[in-house]
């Protein structure tokens, strides 16, 4: 779906013929972070040394060596434990964690295993619950990642990029005369959260991200020339705008929660490439700010009433 801001129109096509919608000098932006093996299957401890419940854990970020934010399910279960068993070979200790909705663990193997190869050997890619019950093959571990995908750190696929191939962005680059740029932002709870939990918002949490001076540049360059920064996927408004408002952002360890909503002043994104979100998530309101309430509400009825597939394998929009 093509929906112009401008002229309050929305236009079903193709997303192949993209490139019909942008013009030449447009700067498109994608996030070149990678979907890591975050999602651990488990057992806790049982009775007399017996198997106990099965768990679940996610794994977020690694906030000290062999250290994982994480979360867990059932968390209360996992909360009250010592241990999650993963395999013989990996287990995670259950350490103290003064978030309510984090667990906080040390991933443990034998002293001479590599923790790192051992996350990657037995973690499964953290597909959406709604796929084959979150349980990711080997098939994934492709599938689940853009053609950009370079840094490891996501638990998330960025998935706007997934509707671009090879082919696709040699045409935007030689045909449509369209400029490529890459941030990174590693995408974590913010992505699937839901904003409002028990009549109570909820903003969305930190997620790491890298944008270069080499970028902030080429978008300055863009705007001064006519073109306009076209932002794939709400990660990338994310750290963009962020980056906006500080400056440029080089180098690992700076964080963003920056939360976009209806009447948030856009300083770099003129138009955005995104799928159609679940209500009450931070990327919807992120297009509502964008698009503005009546256009929103009116693509998605379009979409609706078209069979649009939504979410993350789902089809995309242009809005410009």
């Amino acid at each position: 779906m093509v929906i112009s801001r401008g002229a309050g129109t929305l236009e079903h096509r193709t997303f192949a013929e993209i490139g019909e919608f942008l013009k030449p000098g447009d700067l498109l932006v994608f996030n070149d972070t990678k979907v890591i093996p975050a999602r651990l299957f488990g057992k806790l401890d049982g009775p007399d040394g017996t198997d106990g419940p099965d768990v679940e854990v996610v794994v977020i970020e690694e906030v000290a060596k062999h250290e994982w934010s994480a979360l867990g399910f059932p968390m209360r279960k996992i909360r009250a434990a010592e241990r999650v068993f993963f395999s013989d070979r990996l287990s995670a200790l259950v350490l103290p964690s003064a978030s309510e909705d984090r667990l906080l663990l040390r991933l443990v193997g034998a002293a001479t295993d590599d923790l790192g190869a051992l996350l990657l050997e037995h973690g499964t890619m953290p597909i959406p619950p709604y796929i084959r019950d979150g349980r990711a093959d080997d098939q994934d571990r492709i599938d689940y990642q853009s053609i950009f995908a370079v840094y490891p750190g996501s638990i998330a696929a960025p998935t706007a990029s997934l509707h671009f191939t090879e082919d696709l962005i040699s045409q935007l680059r030689s045909r449509y005369q369209c400029a490529v740029e890459r941030i990174t932002l590693h995408v974590g709870t913010a992505s699937f959260q839901p904003i409002i939990v028990n009549g109570v918002l909820r903003k969305p949490g930190h997620e790491r991200f890298v944008v270069s001076e080499s970028v902030l540049s080429a978008i300055q360059k863009t705007k001064q020339a006519g073109g306009r920064v076209v932002a794939v996927g709400t990660t990338v408004v994310r750290a963009l705008e962020t980056a906006a408002r500080r400056g440029a952002v080089n180098g690992s360890g700076k964080s963003t929660d920056l939360f976009i909503e209806p009447g948030f002043e856009f300083k770099i994104v003129d138009a955005l490439v995104t799928n159609f979100h679940q209500p009450r998530t931070t990327h919807l309101l992120l297009v509502e700010a964008l698009l503005g309430a009546d256009l929103l509400d009116r693509s998605y009825v379009a979409a609706l009433k078209a069979n649009y597939r939504f979410l993350s394998y789902g089809d995309g929009m242009l809005i410009v």
